[in-house]
């Protein structure tokens, strides 16, 4: 017996994946330029390159990417780097992939600009959670996906499924 996507968990399973895909969704019609800022490891790398991928199947076109240098940079979402976007190449939507859980200061320098911010994560919040107008992360409180297993490509993964979906109700 074979195995299909069909099989897979629905990704509006996901609290925000609706919110999120309504965004994206949104992004496309306006033909708005945005920029997926993922984690530059092993489980960020892949799932960069799969939602760029993903979304250019959906017919975006506006799409930047950055991954911070390990050394330069450090881990996480750099309100500096978060800002330079914003006013140096028109950005008006990010979306993370494998970061951005914790990233308060960043998304707080978004909002300023109101530049929204879609959060796709896996690793366990703290208390306070970033102001995004989406946060699909399967081990956020009242997340009841039972999805709490995938890693960072895994929760792009769900994010680009959801996406194709809507997409398809579109056409």
């Amino acid at each position: 017996m074979g195995f299909t996507l069909k099989d897979l968990s629905d990704p509006a399973l996901l609290k925000d994946m609706d919110k999120a895909v309504d965004r994206l969704v949104e992004a496309y019609k306006s033909n708005e330029t945005i920029c997926l800022y993922a984690d530059f490891d092993m489980d960020g790398t892949p799932g960069l390159a799969l939602l760029i991928q993903g979304l250019k199947l959906c017919g975006f076109e506006n799409i930047l990417s950055f991954q911070p240098d390990r050394f330069e940079h450090g881990y996480g979402v750099h309100p500096e780097i978060v800002e330079d976007f914003i006013v140096n190449h028109g950005v008006s939507l990010f979306v993370t992939v494998d970061v951005g859980i914790t990233d308060v200061v960043a998304v707080e320098k978004a909002k300023e600009h109101n530049v929204d911010f879609i959060i796709t994560d896996h690793h366990q919040p703290k208390e306070k959670l970033p102001p995004a107008i989406a946060i699909v992360n399967p081990n956020q409180k009242e997340c009841d996906s039972d999805l709490g297993y995938l890693c960072g490509t895994g929760v792009a993964f769900y994010l680009v499924l959801g996406l194709r979906r809507k997409m398809n109700e579109l056409k």
